[in-house]
């Protein structure tokens, strides 16, 4: 058989056999890469660090540090999460479980609003499931095979995705649980040791308001302990500092419901802040030249046409 040529990120070229993974291809970069590597850039594409590679190819190996190595660590942790609600939520039917800009989520109908307590019991059966270590395998199958598997297991959010899928369905399996999702994945759930779940809120399935109400639970993971508790102390400070939270208790603002969300009562404190802010404003930018307007706050409509807010907004 006809050898290929891999030529890797840093110009290197290599000679190997058809065939060869980019795990095989990072055991070969040494221990270190090998470790770290989460997935592998071929071609463009990001693949399964156990995705053969059978013609001559553009090679780099992936890692936590590439944003879309963290990508890959962040959506294979949502399919943990998701395993562990399923084990522990037997009735549980699966949305979405995307990487986001920090971190993961997946959005689950689970019936019953999930309790900090319900998070702490995922995270120990994560633990379980990272434990036994589970290879996650790949398996490209047809429309109608992923239709009738996902109508066995009652997955209605599922089955709506297909319908509107025209690529060929992947489904991903870890241990007993499958998920119809396009990965890559990490090779195992060994890879993903420190996590934290970090908050519950509410979404709409597919963000329409006529459409379930699914419970959307957050969380974050790290390659390691130390990057996980960095990121939760940034997070503890900037709680601190909240806005939100600093307006209540310093009895600076408040926000009303009768009013709408994001308008703002200034108290009298707040209000006074709010004043001094604004004068030291002013006085600056007519230290440094500026001269002030005012504009209304109401204009016609054809305003908002022109500006194309107005197919957005025009109930408002």
């Amino acid at each position: 058989m006809e050898a290929i040529s891999i030529r890797l990120l840093d110009a290197a070229e290599l000679t190997c056999a058809p065939g060869t993974t980019p795990a095989e291809l990072a055991q070969r970069l040494g221990p270190d890469i090998a470790k770290k590597a989460v997935a592998a850039l071929v071609n463009g594409e990001v693949v399964d660090l156990t995705s053969p590679i059978t013609s001559n190819a553009d090679v780099r190996i992936l890692t936590f540090e590439d944003e879309q190595g963290r990508e890959v660590f962040w959506h294979s942790s949502a399919h943990i999460m998701a395993h562990a609600v399923k084990r522990l939520f037997p009735e549980a039917h699966f949305g979405v479980g995307p990487a986001i800009e920090a971190g993961f989520y997946y959005d689950i109908d689970v019936g019953s609003p999930l309790t900090p307590e319900d998070l702490a019991r995922i995270e120990a059966e994560m633990e379980a499931i990272v434990a036994q270590d589970n290879p996650f395998r790949r398996r490209e199958v047809t429309k109608e095979e992923a239709i009738r598997l996902f109508q066995q297991r009652g997955e209605k959010y599922k089955l709506e995705l297909l319908e509107d899928m025209a690529e060929r369905p992947v489904l991903y399996e870890e241990g007993d649980f499958v998920d119809l999702c396009r990965g890559p994945h990490v090779p195992s759930t060994g890879f993903i040791r420190h996590f934290k779940l970090l908050s519950v809120a509410g979404a709409y399935w597919r963000g329409d308001e006529h459409n379930p109400m699914l419970q959307r639970i957050y969380g974050i993971s790290f390659p390691s302990k130390a990057q996980l508790d960095e990121y939760l102390e940034r997070q503890e400070e900037a709680r601190k500092r909240d806005h939100r939270r600093l307006g209540k208790e310093l009895d600076l603002f408040s926000i009303s419901e009768d009013i709408g969300p994001g308008l703002v009562l200034w108290h009298p404190k707040g209000a006074l802040v709010r004043l001094l802010i604004e004068d030291f404003w002013r006085r600056e930018h007519l230290k440094h030249g500026y001269e002030l307007l005012y504009s209304p706050h109401l204009a016609r409509l054809d305003l908002w046409a022109r500006s194309g807010h107005l197919e957005f907004f025009r109930e408002n």
